[in-house]
This record gives structure tokens, C-alpha cells and sequence, in this order.
């Protein structure tokens, strides 16, 4: 009994981590680019880098150090191996693979937000007006496609038009997202093929190299 309340537990903890989004976030503005790692609650920025100030030597004591290296040392480096031939024709019998399993990705990743805010300006305004109408053209080119291939939790589009401003003015932001059951779902499944494929070509491989070498 102990046990089956102990399995009945980790499937539980298990199909709440199934749940779990995933995705990365990015935006861009007047401050710059910025991209986010998303993990549940949990937001990682990934760039700009975070700098950490790390103790260590001097730059000039590890300098130092490399130059005194050993040169035998580095005579002893394994040298890269050369790909084996064929490895590119096995390569490109999964790129079939590699094709569906993003187009599967595509239907599972659901867009949380897409923000974008876009003000148009210019020293001519004749240019500045032309500017403004085919940004809109393009933005209602742009919508359906992703709203027939994307599922859009939240959108918000603003184009303006401000002959006070010098130059455009463009404010971005998106966020996407997956559940971890889905991408360890679409992970085994495509994996599986990818693996299989690359086994049984290289048994077609190692039979044709046979074969000319008994002839």
C-alpha cells in the first residue's frame, strides 16, 4: 500500500512538472536587446550576459602561464578526427525528421504575448506618411500568418504617426512558450526516428562498402 501511494505520488509530482511552461522572452527598444530564458515563474536573462566578477589570477600571471606551457604537452593534443565518409549522406536522411519535428514544434509553441509598438516620423513628412501607410500594409500581411499557425494568447499592435520625432521609433516584444511534457513528448517521439534512421542507414552504408570491397 506504501508503495502504491509513493507511485501514485511521483506520477502526480511528475505530471505537475509536465505542466510547467518553458520558452524564452525578448524585447527591444530604445534600451536595447534583451532575451530571457522562461521556466515556470522563473526568469533567467540571457543577454546581455549578466557579468559576475570572478576572482582569479591577473590577466598578466595567467598570460604567463599559457606561454609556459610545455610545447610537448601540446604535441600531444588529439588532433581532430575526419569525419567518416558517408556521415553527410546519413546527415541528410534526417533532415526529413529534422523537417516534421519542427513542424510539429510550430503547433505545439503558443505565443504569450507579441507587443509591438511602432511610431513613425521623419524629417519629410510626405516620406514619413508613405512610410506609415506600408508598415500598416505589412502588418496586416503579417497577422494572419501567425495567427493561422501560432496559438496567440495575447497581442497588442500600435502604429502611430508623429512628425515631431526625427526618426521611427520601434518598441518589440514577444514571449513564447511550451509545456515540458510537450517538448519531452515531441523529444522522444522524433528521437526515436532520428535514431532508428541513423542506424539503418549506416547498416546500408557498411553493406555497400562491403560489396565493393569484394569486388
Amino acid at each position: 500500500m506504501t508503495f502504491l501511494k509513493v507511485l501514485l505520488a511521483v506520477l502526480a509530482v511528475l505530471w505537475l512538472i509536465s505542466l510547467v511552461r518553458i520558452g524564452g522572452r525578448v524585447s527591444y527598444g530604445r534600451e536595447g536587446l534583451f532575451a530571457f530564458l522562461l521556466m515556470g515563474p522563473v526568469k533567467l536573462q540571457l543577454f546581455p550576459a549578466v557579468k559576475e566578477e570572478k576572482a582569479g589570477k591577473p590577466k598578466a600571471k595567467r598570460q604567463k602561464k599559457k606561454a609556459e606551457k610545455s610545447p610537448a604537452v601540446e604535441k600531444h593534443k588529439k588532433e581532430p578526427k575526419e569525419s567518416q565518409p558517408g556521415t553527410l549522406s546519413r546527415l541528410m536522411k534526417l533532415l526529413p525528421i529534422v523537417g516534421q519535428a519542427c513542424g510539429s514544434l510550430k503547433r505545439k509553441i503558443r505565443i504569450d504575448d507579441l507587443e509591438l509598438e511602432l511610431i513613425w516620423g521623419g524629417t519629410d513628412p510626405a516620406a514619413a506618411a508613405l512610410s506609415y501607410g506600408r508598415a500598416n500594409a505589412a502588418l496586416g500581411m503579417l497577422w494572419p500568418i501567425l495567427d493561422n499557425n501560432f496559438k496567440v494568447k495575447r497581442h497588442s499592435f500600435q502604429i502611430g504617426l508623429d512628425y515631431g520625432i526625427a526618426e521611427p521609433v520601434v518598441e518589440v516584444r514577444a514571449a513564447v512558450t511550451l509545456t515540458v511534457g510537450q517538448l519531452v513528448t515531441l523529444g522522444v517521439h522524433y528521437g526515436v526516428k532520428a535514431l532508428v534512421t541513423w542506424i539503418k542507414s549506416g547498416r546500408t552504408l557498411r553493406k555497400k562498402q562491403e560489396a565493393l570491397s569484394h569486388e
